[in-house]
């Protein structure tokens, strides 16, 4: 934790206010206001650049261990901050499966030894993702805050009331992946969502419903939270931006119309969805041709977003940044997603009037996946501040390109 002057900002998620500096003490915002006088602080000079509190992404896979190939902690972390997220919580299918205590706890290690990014680990429902029997949630429960198989749905309903009881007591969340296999997406998806929706009812437990793309299944968590029910609901930035009418790409759930994306856009602006999760799934170009569902995307998710809902007119500024920051912020517990005192130093400034390409050279993660590949966009990341440490700065990665903040933050 560090401290640092953010200079000449305007704060996104308070756009009427005029351009301020941003002081963060010993990793915690401290005080915001024009022009203050600090003497002997690292300082980064915004020139105008918009702040925003950084994002923090519910859903990725860094495909670390198992898949260097793909992916790993190193490049990923890179990929992230890149990205403008300081805080990813990982899925469970990497090899071996994240579904005992040893896993877990060498992930974690990698991990804080990076440092870039704060991991949140989402360990195994089943052994193996295999469906059959219960992972060693117990053993798990010190290093994850929720429990999925993503990537296949559990199709055993005791096993899923077995896991909801489990979660209940250990305080975790249920993280299912909603999908049955035999019926088509959207049917599958709603069927899991209402079975999930009823164990969560009957038991009592957290329930996070992941990249949710059929209209029934926002009806059916609408109808569950106005109910009282904990449960809370993500979309990812490809499935708003991106139709299968416009790009024919294999991920799931499946890229869905633009109807169905009017539908999930209107669920956003209600409220009824309290984060965008990128579901990073980065490939080789030979898994990809092969068929293997997902699409990179943690670098590219602010700009897409911007892009085409914020200058698209469709959502604002604001509300992007509490679905990429406060939201998902809030369902981990964290002290992030607004730029406010006693806030966690973690900023993103970003350039909203340049424009870039989303070439292959622009990614630092392993998977070039991704159907915006060549796409003109908006809002390119200038700088990511975890904690009051730049972790990354105008192309420069903390530990890649350089080690200590002051070889690249100078006073203005």
């Amino acid at each position: 934790m560090k401290d640092l002057l953010v200079k000449d900002v305007r704060c996104g998620d308070r756009p009427e206010k005029p351009a301020v500096d941003i002081l963060i003490r010993n990793g915690t915002i401290a005080e915001i206001g024009p022009a203050l006088a600090v003497h002997g602080v690292p300082t980064i000079c915004g020139g105008g650049r918009t702040a925003l509190p950084s994002f923090v992404d519910l859903h990725a896979h860094f495909r670390d261990p198992g898949f260097p190939e793909k992916e790993d902690l190193e490049s990923g972390s890179c990929a992230a901050v890149h990205g403008g997220f300081t805080a990813v919580s990982l899925m469970a299918n990497t090899d071996p499966v994240c579904d005992r205590a040893e896993v877990a706890e060498s992930i974690v290690d990698k991990a804080r030894k990076i440092g870039r990014v704060e991991i949140f680990l989402v360990g195994a429902l089943t052994q193996g993702l295999a469906g059959e029997k219960l992972a060693d949630l117990h053993g798990l429960a010190p290093y994850v805050w929720a429990f999925s198989d993503d990537g296949r749905g559990v199709e055993r309903h005791d096993l899923m009331a077995q896991a909801g009881q489990v979660a209940q007591q250990l305080g975790k969340v249920l993280m299912p992946h909603p999908e049955f296999p035999g019926l088509p997406p959207p049917l599958g998806e709603e069927l899991m969502v209402a079975r999930d929706l009823w164990l969560c009812h009957r038991l009592g437990f957290r329930l996070h419903l992941t990249h949710l793309s059929a209209p029934g299944s926002f009806f059916l968590a609408g109808l569950a939270k106005s109910h009282g029910l904990p449960v809370t609901c993500d979309v990812t930035p490809h499935h708003l931006c991106v139709s299968k009418d416009e790009a024919s790409y294999t991920v799931n759930p499946p890229l869905v119309g633009r109807d169905a994306q009017e539908h999930m856009l209107r669920e956003v602006k209600n409220g009824r969805v309290e984060a965008l999760a990128t579901d990073h799934a980065p490939h080789t170009l030979q898994a990809k041709a092969d068929g293997a569902p997902g699409i990179s995307g943690i670098e590219t998710a602010f700009s897409l977003l911007y892009t085409r809902l914020v200058r698209g007119g469709k959502i604002s500024l604001c509300e992007l940044s509490c679905l990429l920051s406060l939201g998902p912020a809030r369902i981990l517990g964290l002290r992030k997603g607004r730029v406010e005192d006693g806030y966690d130093g973690d900023l993103v400034l970003a350039e909203e009037d340049e424009a870039f390409v989303a070439s292959e050279g622009f990614f630092l993660s392993k998977g070039k996946n991704t159907p915006i590949l060549g796409t003109p966009l908006w809002g390119k990341i200038f700088a990511t501040v975890h904690r009051g440490e730049v972790v990354y700065l105008d192309g420069k990665i903390k530990g890649r390109d350089f080690d200590d903040q002051r070889q690249v933050v100078r006073s203005c």
